[in-house]
């Protein structure tokens, strides 16, 4: 069984790449029977603010993607202190001049991903392991510890995300390592990409809730994120759309995940709409 989460930072519109991590995380809880978190990334204080907490709730909330847990991490910022004050008291994370808190010689570790295959750490990347800023001056959990503390006390097992995070897996290796904890599987998409660059929040179409409010079904989009990053082993007609439940069925044995870039094909996305519309217009009708 796999614990899944996905932990978008409210900070803006909701991404459709993170539309499609959260569907990819929910698709590989469900089909192992497991479970799906949805963590609230909110240490940003100056970028954080409660309409984009909103904006998450409202788009999970329409691709009927309910998670098992919800939880924020403004609320667990006792905990990360504490497993700070614990790894200095081992010896493996120190107290800068500033009063950050550093690791003292983190090693990042070789690990092997679930699309790309084995990776190992370049000298750069041990770099950035060995004395990685983990509480900010300002009292505030960097994003790679507080990930991890997260990760390891929730049970997450299985972390499916973006390609440019593969060297934060690296960063988080050290972590996991130095509090004695297993590193969980890992799966890197590739990117999403917008006439042939990466899709970034700046453009129109980046926003899911822009399509919710176009009146796209819920349906047709997680079809169309779910062929932005995974095909089916046998990829044929019978294939032409892939709802929740039959994408629950093949997601993990049925087909595979990619690290290519997936481009975003708007045309595609309308094709799905009107597809899902026109079957749900004959079931009404029947």
């Amino acid at each position: 069984m796999f614990t899944t989460r996905i932990a978008p930072s409210p900070t803006g519109d909701f991404h459709i790449g993170t539309a499609r991590t959260a569907y990819f995380n929910w698709l590989a809880a469900k089909a192992s029977g497991g479970r799906f978190l949805l963590r609230i990334d909110d240490t940003d204080l100056a970028r954080n603010n409660a309409d984009s907490v909103s904006v998450i709730h409202d788009c999970m909330d329409w691709l009927g993607l309910a998670p098992d847990m919800i939880f924020r991490q403004s609320d667990r910022l006792d905990r990360y202190r504490a497993v700070a004050d614990g790894l200095m008291a081992g010896g493996k994370a120190v107290v800068a001049d500033n009063g950050a808190v550093l690791m003292a010689g983190g090693m990042a570790t070789d690990w092997t991903d679930r699309i790309s295959g084995p990776q190992s750490p370049s000298a750069k990347v041990h770099d950035l392991a060995r004395n990685q800023v983990l509480i900010k001056a300002d009292g505030m959990p960097v994003y790679h510890f507080a990930s991890v503390v997260d990760d390891i006390d929730m049970g997450v097992n299985l972390v499916i995300r973006g390609i440019d995070h593969l060297t934060n897996t690296f960063r988080h290796s050290a972590i996991y390592t130095a509090l004695g904890a297993a590193l969980p599987a890992f799966a890197h998409l590739g990117l999403i990409m917008l006439d042939g660059r990466k899709m970034s929040k700046r453009d129109s179409a980046a926003s899911l809730l822009s399509y919710r409010d176009a009146g796209v079904d819920p349906d047709g989009m997680l079809n169309f994120l779910l062929r932005m990053g995974w095909g089916p082993a046998r990829d044929d007609k019978s294939m032409a759309l892939i709802g929740r439940d039959r994408a629950v069925d093949l997601f993990l044995d049925g087909g595979r995940m990619r690290a290519s870039p997936a481009g975003f094909d708007a045309a595609k996305l309308a094709s799905f709409d009107r597809k899902y519309k026109a079957a749900k217009m004959r079931d009404r009708a029947s």
